[in-house]
């Protein structure tokens, strides 16, 4: 992807490289241009177990940039041409690599802990009323 608007001080364009929903994580970006300005240090996780990443760089409007994603052995690349005037932004989908073999060994569970800790807490609560009622019966009866 590549910002339309040029940046004012340095005359620069920044072109992102993004690589979403693969798995496992081990995936290497590199990009064409020598002026990183963000590059994820771990991949993020979606929501459907997989992973994520970019890197975006700053290169001048009229450069060419080349995206290389290396994954599982075998290497995708993506170049994006200079224009002069980018209408729209240019989406790059590196690495779209989702098998249901392998999404199938990721389990995301997720267990409401608040609703778990409540019924701990009522079960604590009718141990001590009960204690109680019985320690006062104790009393009075003996």
């Amino acid at each position: 992807i590549k910002s339309k608007k040029i940046k004012e001080e340095s005359k620069n364009v920044n072109a992102v490289c993004l690589a979403r929903n693969f798995y496992p994580k081990n995936l290497s970006l590199e990009v064409s241009a020598n002026e990183v300005v963000y590059e994820q240090n771990e991949p993020i996780v979606t929501s459907e177990g997989t992973y994520s990443t970019i890197k975006v760089v700053q290169v001048k409007p009229e450069t060419e940039v080349t995206c290389v994603a290396k994954f599982n052995g075998s290497t995708y690349t993506k170049h994006i041409l200079p224009e002069k005037e980018i209408e729209e932004p240019v989406t790059v989908n590196v690495c779209n690599k989702t098998d249901t073999s392998i999404k199938a060994d990721v389990k995301t569970e997720r267990v409401n802990m608040l609703s778990m800790a409540v019924l701990g807490l009522r079960v604590l609560l009718a141990k001590s009323i009960a204690f109680n009622t019985l320690m006062s019966i104790k009393l009075f009866l003996f």
